[in-house]
């Protein structure tokens, strides 16, 4: 046993463990932040964003930098989100995991179902760093028909035991709140009924001391408005907060281009503002961040990124130059792959979510991430640090929006 320990203590590193090591160190937090560092530009240069994408100033790292509100999305398939939620506790308000799924079943009787993804350890890790911090797990309506919809709220009866199934699981886990996602899923159709599910499960929950929250589709073209100001001023009573879907703006106009761009996303967040009664309820909306990007190529094919494939990118084709979209507030790059395919490749970068951070505080929003991971947009939530130039411009765009479509 001593031969065999002392031969597994000299064997040099193999390729993959020296390349785990590197991976390691490169993780070690720095000093400055990313504006201390110079890296919040326009037009950065590919070797910073190799360089820097998985460091983060450990000064700032306790500090919440944003004014407004911050909800994280963590999700079971992308475990770096919970090392993420743990590290920077102290900057969010709300943490998500996407656990949860509220499903009919054929007895007539409903259940929840992914408990058993729940990380109770995880979740006092959380809770360590920031005692403030509400643990509001999504519940999913799936598997929903209209006929389910109808049913449920035709009968007193079954609405309640919903409720109750609903409330007696949140309370037992000892969640803060529920963040419920049903809206898209019935295309605005029947919304009154949809306004009793959400009413009376608010207010079920509410007697236990939590909180419901609701995730909200946008209404400015390309897509339907079927969420309005009068859907927002019917139930903001009942909803602690609102989360504004405002990405995926490709899958609207069917081509490349920006994923959330922001004037067309602040279009959203004034749509629903229109309503009187309803701008003293702003700080209820929080403004949806995709810390994703997409691949669009030029034969038609569409992929999904995250950080890491978004730097391998990077680090391959070296692009000689990052196109600013400046209503958009996004960045791109291309590359060609051998053969005849162009790529344009759009990812949040420092600078991107930098300026809707800016114009959240200027709109008195807060804001919410989908997802929280280990890569280059963490740095952002690390620090909120602004100068002159920067600030202008934000603040530019910000004022420039208008009801009016764009092109992008």
């Amino acid at each position: 046993w001593y031969q065999r320990r002392v031969r597994a203590t000299l064997e040099p590193l193999s390729k993959e463990d020296k390349k785990k090591k590197k991976e390691k160190k490169d993780d070690k937090p720095v000093l400055l932040s990313v504006v201390e560092r110079g890296l919040v530009k326009a037009e950065p240069p590919w070797s910073d964003i190799t360089n820097n994408h998985n460091k983060y100033s450990r000064n700032h790292v306790d500090k919440k930098m944003f004014n407004g509100e911050l909800l994280g999305f963590v999700t079971p398939w992308n475990s770096h989100g919970y090392d993420v939620a743990k590290t920077f506790g102290a900057k969010f308000n709300y943490i998500t995991p996407v656990w949860l799924q509220l499903v009919p079943t054929s007895q007539g009787t409903f259940k929840i179902e992914g408990g058993h993804d729940i990380d109770a350890g995880w979740i006092r890790d959380v809770r360590a760093n920031n005692t403030d911090v509400k643990m509001a797990p999504r519940l999913i309506f799936e598997q929903w028909s209209m006929q389910h919809l109808v049913q449920v709220t035709s009968s007193d009866g079954e609405l309640q035991h919903m409720v109750q199934t609903v409330v007696e699981f949140f309370s037992g886990e000892g969640f803060d709140g529920v963040v419920l996602e049903i809206w898209r899923q019935f295309q605005g159709r029947e919304k009154s009924r949809l306004h009793a599910v959400i009413k009376a499960i608010s207010e079920g929950l509410l007697d236990k001391g939590i909180s419901a929250m609701l995730v909200i589709p946008p209404g400015v073209k390309p897509f339907p408005e079927i969420f309005d100001k009068l859907d927002f001023q019917i139930l903001q009573p009942f909803v602690e907060r609102f989360i504004m879907m405002t990405y995926d703006h490709h899958q609207g106009t069917g081509r490349a281009g920006p994923v959330g761009p922001m004037d067309w996303g602040l279009r959203n967040i004034l749509l629903i503002m229109e309503h009187a009664d309803n701008d003293k309820y702003r700080y209820k909306l929080l403004y949806g961040l995709n810390f994703y990007g997409v691949d669009f190529s030029s034969l038609g094919h569409v992929e999904p990124i995250l950080g890491k494939r978004y730097v391998e990118l990077v680090k391959s084709s070296k692009p000689s130059q990052f196109i600013w979209h400046l209503k958009a507030s996004e960045h791109s790059f291309e590359y060609r792959e051998p053969g005849t395919a162009i790529h344009s490749v759009f990812y949040p970068t420092l600078r991107s979510l930098q300026k809707r951070v800016e114009a959240a505080e200027k709109f008195k929003i807060g804001l919410a991430i989908w997802e929280i991971v280990r890569d280059l947009t963490t740095s952002t939530i690390c620090c909120k640090v602004r100068n002159e130039e920067e600030g202008e411009e934000s603040g530019m765009v910000a004022d420039k929006v208008a009801d009016q479509d764009h092109e992008f």
